[in-house]
């Protein structure tokens, strides 16, 4: 497999494309490289002529391909795509950190005024029972929109209006 992994690099051909240029299957070119067979003369032939190809490429030296000459133009719509997916990630950040705040917030509210209540006079113990479910169901609320959750959320929100910068660097340095 050694052999594979050398031929594979140099030609830059995977074992099937290559199988199917020197017209055999690709049994038989996986038995080639691993040197447990040959190769009929034709495929050889054709094996040497891409090795000779290959010789004599000047590795240094850069050639434009067709697609190349749009390459920029990819680079900057990579880009611009980058920067357009970090402003919509921002906003639903935002979004779910305001949504968090708000139920926190008006959980408090109703926490502080169900220990308001509790503290006055109840008529009946219906009354306590439901301050008391307003209380518990306030908790729940809380807890489930912690501070500390609201700060990851702050944070997340921060890196990527931080990563906006980097990507509006990276568009306009066209």
């Amino acid at each position: 497999m050694k052999k594979d992994k050398n031929i594979g690099a140099l030609l830059g051909i995977q074992q099937e494309e290559m199988a199917m240029l020197l017209r055999v299957t690709r049994s038989q070119w996986a038995m080639y490289v691993s040197g447990q067979r040959g190769l009929p003369t034709e495929a050889q032939l054709k094996l040497a002529e891409m090795f000779a190809f290959i010789a004599q490429l000047d590795k240094k030296e850069k050639v434009e391909l067709p697609s190349a000459k749009h390459q920029g133009s990819k680079k900057n719509n990579f880009w611009e795509g980058k920067l357009i997916d970090n402003q919509l990630n921002q906003a639903r950040v935002a979004a779910i950190l305001k949504k968090h705040k708000n139920k926190y917030e008006q959980a408090m509210v109703a926490w502080q005024l169900s220990n308001f209540l509790a503290t006055k006079e109840q008529e009946t113990k219906w009354e306590q029972e439901l301050l008391q479910h307003i209380k518990n169901m306030a908790e729940g609320v809380m807890q489930k929109n912690v501070l500390e959750l609201q700060e990851q959320y702050e944070f997340k929100l921060r890196l990527l209006q931080h990563e906006e910068v980097l990507l509006k660097d990276k568009v306009n340095a066209k």
